[in-house]
């Protein structure tokens, strides 16, 4: 199947597994970068909400460990072959969509990583993060968006972060383009009247992703160091 990269200038359609939604530039609701969570450019005397969390009470480390190797297979099954730069992604085998910012989620600065994902990851990534804001509204929160940190990886990018991460895997997911990092350390809050906790968020969170995993959409990996959850596609 031929590539077809879209850049917010304009929608193709190079088949049916291509259509999870308009990924052109939409318009998208302000940043407020400096509430996010607890004791981040918050008012001294801000008000920090709580809000119910059901997620089970053990470590997020144990409960969402599937291997890299797991990972790794659903990656070369979903995702394209891996390429050296954004230059080859237009010679992909498998279709590749640009996203960005959106009602659903946050793109953060991408510095390791390039805004684009096939479309069934694409699709994931959109409904987790409606998924989280039916959750905090349901239990009586406002409006906060996931962030995004990190999506496909071109080659290039995986040894340069080798150099900054020992930690990091030249057999990253991140090079198929079906794998996306969400902040559990950080969070759009949309309206200051509300800051949650930041450690309910985490955990509503993990309790959205865990359903979607549960489901068999996704494997996800708790990653504690990188302060997200590392998501792959199935």
């Amino acid at each position: 199947m031929a590539a077809t990269v879209s850049c917010g200038h304009g929608h193709r359609q190079p088949g049916p597994d291509t259509t999870a939604w308009d990924y052109q530039a939409p318009p998208t609701k302000p940043a407020n970068p400096n509430i996010s969570g607890e004791n981040m450019g918050l008012a001294e005397n801000a008000v920090i909400h709580h809000l119910p969390t059901y997620i089970e009470r053990r470590p997020l480390s144990e409960l969402f460990n599937d291997s890299n190797d797991l990972q790794l297979r659903a990656a070369r099954v979903n995702g394209f072959q891996p390429i050296t730069d954004l230059a080859s992604a237009y010679r992909v085998n498998k279709p590749l969509i640009r996203i960005y910012s959106c009602d659903a989620y946050m793109l953060d600065d991408l510095v390791m990583s390039m805004p684009y994902l096939v479309p069934k990851a694409a699709q994931l990534l959109k409904e987790i993060g409606y998924a989280f804001q039916d959750s905090v509204r349901a239990r009586g929160g406002k409006a906060y968006r996931i962030k995004v940190t990190s999506a496909t990886r071109t080659d290039y990018s995986v040894s340069k972060l080798q150099r900054r991460n020992r930690a990091a895997t030249t057999n990253s997911c991140h090079r198929y383009g079906t794998t996306f990092d969400i902040s559990w350390v950080k969070f759009d809050c949309q309206d200051p009247s509300m800051v949650v906790s930041l450690e309910d968020l985490k955990n509503i969170l993990a309790e959205v992703i865990q359903d979607f995993r549960q489901r068999g959409r996704c494997y996800v990996i708790f990653e504690r160091k990188a302060g997200c959850f590392h998501v792959t596609v199935r």
